[in-house]
């Protein structure tokens, strides 16, 4: 097929692409399959699949001279965005512009990646049955690995848990649980785009069994913000599906319980959990002085230096220290919070792209309400999946930071992968 839309496809859709366009697309999608792998073992490895993805997409578009991509607003308000940091943030930069401009340069490619998943990689529901597989493998591993970890001290990868408290799996850091929880949830709904359709009591008690282990292994880990994150996007989705009709109330609400149920219990039962519960309590009680609420407090001071602008990507701790000199906690280098972190790096401008980005998300997976009569399941957890990244209260890794921006925009891509499949081309 040529570069020519046909009006059985939509504007868009660049899976279409028949010849060398497909061969090379085949590839891509095999390592976006492996992508999540790679993420626990290499970061290099896991960079360079986002490259290729990126630089195979754009050479697809301009070979083709599909310009109808690059003008979906899911690909154009990100590379505004990006204009706007390479043209306007960098230059007016508070604290050397030559490095915010190598921080900036490279964003292109989470942009690249994200629209190649989204608009070109997934062709069919066998596509998303080999994502999905390959997803879920990689996750039953990091299960299994991390759980080792909590019981005998040190994973099947030879990582000992981080200051006796908290999981790491495979990774160096404690980011296994955000890292299980931002993924598996759009994975799921990969699973649902060939899966719903032909569920009956044994996958439907298999899917019970999964949330129970990813709620139990979430928890285990004791990253009380991916807990926080997966909770949310479960009772969002429960809420959702109970609002199609009385047929979902009992599913829904077990769906809740049996998330809540498990969370409570792990902790009560893990003594390395419980001695997490007075700390969080206080944080709680007494969230302005804590390392958190001074935190905010401080990425508001940098954002007034430069409101409009903001101070440059990664120079939120230099402005801090030479702001907020006397700060009890001290500057960290970022503010644990996107929006605050776009705010203060990125200014209203900047801030207000990111907003944009997140409508633009929103509807589109809020489009895919209309098949909530064929498809409930897999309705009320695309729209919940956007939770996992944009979810304002909870403490958050920078999002300007390579291996976090990895794992975001590739939920993100999966999720709004699967949104515009169900809309466009299966459903359609």
């Amino acid at each position: 097929m040529t570069g020519t839309l046909s009006s059985a496809r939509h504007a868009g859709d660049l899976a279409t692409e028949a010849g060398w366009p497909e061969r090379l697309r085949r590839i891509c999608l095999y390592l976006f399959a492996v992508l999540p792998l790679m993420l626990l073992f290499s970061r290099e490895g896991s960079e360079g699949i986002v490259v290729i993805i990126g630089l195979s997409f754009l050479a697809v578009i301009f070979a083709r001279r599909r310009w109808d991509v690059l003008a979906q607003p899911l690909v154009a308000i990100p590379i505004a965005i990006w204009i706007f940091l390479m043209a306007v943030n960098t230059p007016f930069a508070w604290w050397d512009p030559p490095a915010v401009l190598g921080r900036a340069v490279p964003w292109l490619r989470f942009f690249c990646l994200f629209g190649a998943v989204v608009f070109w990689l997934f062709a069919d529901e066998r596509d998303f049955r080999k994502v999905a597989i390959a997803w879920g493998a990689t996750f039953v591993f990091v299960v299994i690995d991390g759980t080792v970890q909590g019981i005998t001290g040190t994973s099947l990868t030879g990582r000992e848990i981080f200051l006796e408290q908290r999981l790491t799996g495979p990774l160096r850091r404690p980011n296994i649980g955000r890292y299980l929880a931002v993924l598996v949830y759009p994975g799921l709904a990969a699973f649902l785009v060939f899966g719903e359709r032909n569920l009956d009591a044994r996958r439907i008690a298999a899917l019970f069994v999964t949330l129970a282990v990813v709620a139990f292994f979430i928890t285990y880990t004791g990253e009380r913000a991916a807990v926080v994150m997966s909770f949310g996007t479960v009772t969002l989705a429960a809420l959702i599906l109970m609002v199609q009709g009385r047929r979902f109330i009992v599913p829904g609400v077990i769906v809740t319980l049996l998330a809540g149920g498990v969370t409570v219990v792990t902790v009560i039962l893990t003594a390395r959990l419980r001695m997490r519960i007075d700390p969080t309590a206080e944080i709680a009680g007494d969230f302005w002085n804590s390392p958190y609420g001074e935190l905010i407090r401080a990425g508001v001071t940098v954002w007034k230096v430069q409101p409009a602008v903001g101070v440059g990507l990664g120079n939120f701790d230099m402005v801090c220290e030479a702001w907020e000199p006397e700060l009890v906690y001290g500057c960290l280098r970022h503010p644990h919070n996107i929006y605050l972190e776009w705010l203060a790096e990125g200014g209203a401008i900047g801030l207000a792209g990111f907003l944009a980005f997140f409508g633009v998300l929103a509807a589109t997976v809020l489009g895919t309400l209309r098949l909530r009569t064929r498809r409930p399941l897999l309705t009320a957890l695309v729209i919940a999946c956007p939770v996992l990244t944009f979810i304002p209260f909870v403490p958050s890794q920078s999002f300007f930071s390579n291996w976090p921006a990895m794992v975001w925009w590739t939920s993100l891509a999966m999720t709004c992968a699967v949104a515009f499949h169900v809309r466009h081309r299966a459903e359609g």
